[in-house]
């Protein structure tokens, strides 16, 4: 997670996230959504190679922290399976920034 610039916080996501490491990822990101002076969360998913469904709920998680504090959180560089997950889910439309 990068130090936060202009309220911005960018987090890039590398790797398999499953339930291995759900609840570490729902803590790093509301700890990010919650940071004194933020407006917004980037999670960058172009090294991730996996999200499950504790996965998901992190990334939720994260999302209604940011949102609870009046923040914007988004989803960024989401490919292949990763991206098809959060289709499937409807979550692309939700936490999804526009191409």
């Amino acid at each position: 997670m990068q130090e936060p610039h202009l309220g911005v916080v960018r987090v890039g996501l590398s790797g398999e996230f499953d339930m291995s490491v759900g609840d570490a990822l729902a803590t790093a990101l509301v700890e990010a959504a919650r940071r004194p002076g933020v407006t917004r969360v980037i999670v960058d998913l172009e090294r991730t190679l996996l999200v499950d469904s504790h996965a998901i709920a992190g990334l939720v998680a994260g999302y209604e922290a940011a949102v609870a504090d009046d923040r914007v959180f988004t989803l960024v560089n989401g490919h292949g399976l990763v991206q098809q997950v959060l289709d499937v889910t409807g979550l692309s439309e939700v936490l999804c920034s526009p191409s």
